[in-house]
């Protein structure tokens, strides 16, 4: 089946008014509810598993491989979505996304039958090598599936599909955790995702997506795939050196500094790590940004509880906030139809970060009011709803069809990168401050606010030249 051409935009023919006139097709509809549901399904597994992780470690006796069995997933994904970036531009989405579902169930399936942690952390590398390949093809199917007005629209479905999973997953978890056990959170995923798929069966059976553009040589796509599994490991490195101490963390660091370094900018876009205006900013503004939100919301609840004597259901509260006004961002992108404003949003949402962020990481100060530390993170991921969203909008819409396998892929490694690298140098920078008598968990919340100043440097940069 032919794809929507960019070119028939609606923005073409008189912005706004001809955007809310076009009629959605079966085709989108199919994509938006099978890409929702699957969205959802990966959002409650990764919320669930934050929640259940130390049940799991301590019934199967592995409390030292707490920090390995909660990385391993995001390690994996960082291989598995440059290698589901490569092949959906080589061989099209479709095949990219099934591999990916059923690699993700039987991941699955490995944790939740898994009689010795060792088999537990092989299900979790499984699970993040199925997760990248199948948000991947996702990116790609809207890329070219959906209209220009439309696309917005996709990615604002996309923010929201994890609302209700950061309402109610957690306490889901928590309570078959109690009466049922653990492994019972993990199959019955599979169930769930198979249904997901049925959406998406008609049109995976009928998309066309043609090749465009020259397939990648072999060595390159090889260099590549070992870049991914440098960085994913590198960052895994340097968390457990976190945890550690000693001359083995030192060690364990060193090695992770100097892998990552050297491969994760491989993973993106060239002149990314410079600021390049355009593609590259773009990417380097989602990474700096996910970096950003994904240490403060691991911030705020830690220090609510530890500094501020707030129970563990009251600081959940907080960030189920936070998870509203996120969605509350996506959903006013999407209604922000000229091109112009649209280009602004990213600038918009990083500085609206920056100034939310302030009182946030200020909680670490016992004397700090709690209220406008729970305002700033409202305001914070308000901020990144207007500019997760909109970076894969904008990305995709500066790129040719034929390379939005390898722009997708670059978002997912922004997105996963950026997570992972802010939490290891916030375990870093707290093994080393623990040494003093200073605010215990100032440093958490002082590299969040610096990494969102970078962010809003990176954002002004995207504009590309004329």
């Amino acid at each position: 089946m032919a794809s929507p051409s960019p070119s028939s935009s609606p923005l073409d023919e008189g912005g706004a008014a001809g955007r809310t006139r076009r009629a959605w097709s079966p085709p989108e509809i199919a994509l938006m509810a099978g890409s929702v549901l699957l969205i959802t399904l990966s959002a409650f597994e990764s919320l669930a598993t934050t929640t259940i992780m130390p049940s799991v470690v301590a019934e199967l006796g592995a409390e030292s491989w707490f920090s390995v069995a909660s990385g391993a997933a995001m390690a994996a994904q960082l291989l598995s979505t440059v290698i589901a970036g490569m092949l959906s531009d080589r061989r099209g989405p479709a095949g990219v996304l099934v591999a990916g579902s059923v690699l993700f169930v039987l991941g699955l399936a490995l944790c939740a039958a898994a009689p010795h942690v060792g088999v537990f952390v092989a299900g979790r590398l499984v699970m993040g090598l199925g997760g990248g390949m199948v948000i991947v093809p996702l990116y790609v199917l809207v890329g070219a599936v959906a209209t220009d007005a439309h696309r917005p629209t996709f990615f604002a479905g996309f923010s929201l599909a994890w609302v209700l999973p950061s309402l109610i997953g957690p306490a889901i978890a928590g309570l078959v955790t109690a009466h049922w056990g653990w492994r019972w959170v993990f199959g019955s995923v599979p169930v769930a995702a198979a249904v997901a798929l049925v959406p998406l069966v008609p049109l995976l059976r009928r998309f066309d997506l043609p090749a465009g553009g020259e397939a990648r040589p072999r060595r390159e796509m090889g260099v590549l795939a070992l870049s991914g599994l440098g960085a994913g490991g590198g960052i895994l490195l340097l968390q457990l050196a976190g945890a550690g101490g000693g001359w083995a963390a030192w060690a364990l660091g060193l090695a992770g500094a100097a892998l990552t370094v050297w491969t994760l900018p491989r993973l993106v876009p060239a002149g990314a790590f410079r600021l390049r205006r355009g593609t590259p900013s773009a990417i380097a503004t989602r990474l700096l940004a996910m970096g950003s939100l994904t240490g403060a919301t691991a911030f705020l609840p830690l220090v609510l509880q530890r500094v501020h004597g707030w129970s563990v259901e009251h600081a959940a509260m907080a960030v189920t906030v936070g998870s509203l006004a996120w969605a509350l961002g996506a959903t006013l992108q999407a209604r922000i139809v000229r091109p112009e404003a649209r280009a602004r949003l990213p600038l918009l949402g990083t500085t609206l970060m920056m100034i939310g962020l302030v009182p946030v990481a200020l909680l670490a100060w016992p004397g700090m009011p709690v209220w406008p530390g729970v305002l700033g993170m409202f305001l914070a991921e308000m901020g990144i709803g207007f500019v997760h969203s909109t970076l894969s909008d904008l990305t995709l819409g500066m790129t040719p069809r034929s390379q939005h396998g390898a722009v997708s892929s670059w978002l997912q490694v922004a997105d996963n990168g950026g997570s992972a690298l802010e939490l290891a140098l916030v375990s870093l920078a707290l093994a080393v401050w623990a040494r003093t008598t200073l605010l215990p968990y100032a440093p958490a919340g002082a590299i969040a606010l610096v990494l969102a100043a970078l962010a809003v440097w990176a954002a002004s940069r995207i504009p590309a030249r004329p």
